[in-house]
């Protein structure tokens, strides 16, 4: 992470940085994003580019490329957006959005009802043909905050992991859940 350190962090059209008491403010098309400070580096604007510097100590070495991180990802954020895909797989489970908030019937007795945090948006996608009759629905987690994104879908995958013999539960879209052949090839002899 050193070398890529020393590279300026570019700043589209329409991108403004500035510093406040808490942290930085970057804001973009999407919207507004903070970043705290991060002890011992310096950021400051030059020629449409964030520039980052430190004092040489290890600790602050080490969190050079934390800095470079955060902002990096506060600048994809404000102008693109991330995303995470969950596919839900099951006989009998079905999800539905009621305004903020998922509906989810996974396998248990009571519906599991999700609210999504402030910032996030949420779009289910559910296929026109049942080729494949487990497949139920697609959810898309949006935000700007990618800590925000990700921890959204690792809660709604929480909810039901994908079990090793049949496959359902909630999983990530490119997800690989190995699977296991149960009892019934232990006792089969050749």
């Amino acid at each position: 992470m050193a070398r890529a350190s020393f590279k300026p962090i570019a700043l589209p059209e329409g991108v403004s940085f500035g510093q406040g008491e808490q942290g930085y403010a970057i804001k973009g098309p999407k919207g507004d994003l903070d970043v705290g400070f991060v002890p011992g580096i310096a950021v400051k604007e030059e020629d449409g580019a964030l520039k980052l510097s430190y004092t040489i100590t290890p600790e602050n070495k080490a969190m050079l490329g934390l800095a470079v991180a955060l902002l990096s990802n506060a600048v994809t954020g404000v102008t693109q957006g991330f995303r995470k895909v969950l596919t839900l797989r099951g006989t009998g489970y079905k999800v539905q959005k009621e305004g903020r908030k998922l509906n989810l019937s996974l396998g248990y007795t009571h519906n599991v009802v999700f609210e999504l945090p402030q910032g996030i948006e949420a779009e289910i996608f559910e296929p026109r043909s049942r080729e494949d009759k487990d497949w139920i629905a697609d959810i898309t987690i949006k935000g700007m905050d990618k800590q925000l994104v990700g921890q959204v879908a690792a809660d709604i995958r929480r909810l039901r992991p994908p079990e090793p013999y049949k496959g359902k539960g909630i999983r990530y879209k490119d997800e690989y859940v190995r699977r296991k052949l149960g009892k019934r090839a232990v006792g089969v002899e050749e």
